[in-house]
């Protein structure tokens, strides 16, 4: 039997816009040009205090680090980023000790220790959102597999495979993968998130129903096989994402990357063409899964083919009799 995906509504604003899934920006290392601009730079980040001076990219580090600490479950789900972090640090802090009471601050120390600094807390932000990340994904799924129980209890048994029409039928998609179960496959063009010909004519029937079913609400997930791209476009990208060769040093992590983005391009792309064939941008949510959710084993080109793929589900929209009740 074919697994039925339920989405509450209470999920579909933490689907829309993907924000709970995305990092807030890291702060990248300061750019300075010149000697007299770093050594001015420098100085100004040092503030006198009551306790003696105090460095400000240590400072924020050192938030960053606890606040990182602090984060319920990161020693799960990013302990190494954080074991970074702390290190850089730590690094910092011993570079930071003879010159905090120095009179005088040679700027290629100072910078040493920025350059430290910024390390550890651009580690401790990414540890620290992965962990949100990954908790939140949890609870998704988890109320998924809630829901879905609920359902198996109470919920009648539906017939018919034909798509519900207008409001008398509209709870009969909820949690059902319209894409590309009913509506057909959404492919794209190789290595990009433009659509195929035949698949903008898929997105155009699955906006006409969101149009015919005003309760409804669109999750678009898009997912890839594990392949990456040409060593040349892997580089137009590594280029394109300035911390990602920190963040990703091996290629199998860049080619990972990559896949990721391509996915919420795509899903995206989906999302916007809907807006575009009038389906308002608030009943709908977008997000990539790159490789991570394989449907078939990516040794094949079948399985390949099977594994890019995007769905969509649809979910209790945002005007439905659900929200008007409060979930």
């Amino acid at each position: 039997m074919k697994r039925v995906i339920v989405l509450s509504l209470g999920l579909l604003p933490l689907v829309t816009g993907c924000s709970i899934f995305q990092a807030d920006p890291v702060p990248p290392s300061p750019a300075l040009v010149g000697v007299s601009g770093q050594d001015a730079a420098w100085a100004s980040q040092i503030k006198r205090r009551p306790d003696g001076a105090s460095f400000e990219p240590l400072v924020d580090a050192r938030e960053a680090v606890e606040q990182a600490r602090s984060q319920p479950q990161v020693e799960s789900f990013d302990a190494q980023s954080l074991a970074d972090a702390e290190q850089a640090l730590a690094s910092a802090e011993a570079g930071w000790q003879p010159l905090a009471e120095a009179k005088r601050r040679p700027a290629d120390k100072l910078a040493a220790v920025a350059d430290d600094a910024h390390r550890a807390q651009r580690l401790a932000e990414i540890a620290r959102y992965t962990a949100v990340r990954e908790i939140k994904l949890k609870e998704l799924l988890a109320l998924n597999e809630q829901i879905e129980q609920q359902q198996a209890r109470t919920a009648p048994v539906r017939g018919g495979s034909g798509i519900a029409r207008g409001a008398a039928g509209a709870d009969n998609l909820i949690g059902q993968r319209v894409v590309p179960d009913r509506l057909g496959d959404i492919e794209f063009q190789t290595g990009t998130a433009r659509l195929t010909g035949p698949s903008q004519a898929v997105v155009q029937r699955l906006a006409a129903l969101m149009k015919n079913n005003p309760d409804y609400g669109v999750a678009v997930f898009g997912h890839t096989d594990n392949m990456g791209p040409s060593d040349a476009s892997l580089e137009r990208f590594v280029q394109a994402n300035p911390g990602l060769e920190e963040q990703a040093p091996t290629r199998e992590q860049q080619v990972r990357a990559f896949n990721l983005a391509l996915s919420a391009a795509r899903a995206r792309a989906v999302a916007q063409t809907l807006v575009n064939d009038g389906v308002e941008a608030r009943r709908i949510g977008a997000r990539g899964f790159g490789d991570t959710r394989p449907v078939a084993a990516n040794n094949t080109a079948d399985g390949r083919r099977a594994n890019r793929r995007i769905e969509a589900i649809i979910v209790p929209g945002p005007d439905s009799q659900a929200a008007r009740q409060g979930g």
